[in-house]
C-alpha cells in the first residue's frame, strides 16, 4: 500500500453505539440509519479529486458503515495500521460531535505527531476548546483554498 497523504474519516454519530444503549432523540425516527445516511460528505470527494490531481494520495474511510457492518471492527487497531501524514474528520452535523471527537482521540493516540483536522459546517461552530479536548490541538477548516 502506498503512503497516505490524507486520511479522511467519516465517524458514527455516537462512537460506542455497539456497546451502549442510546436514547435517541425525536429526529432519529425521521432519519433511520442506513448505508445512504452513513455516506460520507460530498466535500470528501471534491477534496480527494483536487488533491489526487496534484499527486497526493487520499483515502476515504466510512468508519460508521464499517462499524455497522462488522461488529468486530476495531477502529483503534485499524488506525494504528495506517501511516497517514494528516487525518481529516468530518463534523458535518452536530449529532456527529461525539463520534468525531472520539475518533480524533483514537487518531491522536495512534499518531500523536499527525495533524488532525476537523472539517464541515458544524466544525466551525465547535469551540477551539472542544476540539482541543479531543486532539490536544485545534484545527478546523471549511472552504480552504
Amino acid at each position: 500500500m502506498s503512503a497516505i497523504d490524507l486520511l479522511l474519516l467519516h465517524p458514527p454519530s455516537v462512537y460506542d453505539f455497539r456497546r451502549k444503549t442510546i436514547m435517541y432523540g425525536p429526529i432519529s425516527d425521521l432519519i433511520p440509519s442506513s448505508p445512504v445516511f452513513e455516506m460520507y460528505p460530498l466535500g470528501f470527494l471534491t477534496m480527494t479529486d483536487y488533491l489526487e490531481s496534484r499527486g497526493l494520495n487520499v483515502r476515504i474511510v466510512t468508519l460508521a458503515l464499517r462499524m455497522m457492518n462488522d461488529p468486530g471492527f476495531d477502529v483503534a487497531k485499524f488506525l494504528a495500521r495506517l501511516k497517514p501524514r494528516a487525518i481529516g474528520i468530518d463534523l458535518h452535523w452536530l449529532p456527529h460531535a461525539h463520534g468525531s471527537s472520539e475518533v480524533a482521540k483514537f487518531a491522536k493516540e495512534c499518531h500523536p505527531q499527525v495533524p488532525v483536522i476537523f472539517g464541515g459546517p458544524s466544525a466551525r461552530s465547535m469551540t477551539s476548546a472542544s476540539l482541543r479536548f479531543a486532539t490536544r490541538e485545534s484545527c478546523s477548516g471549511e472552504n480552504i483554498r
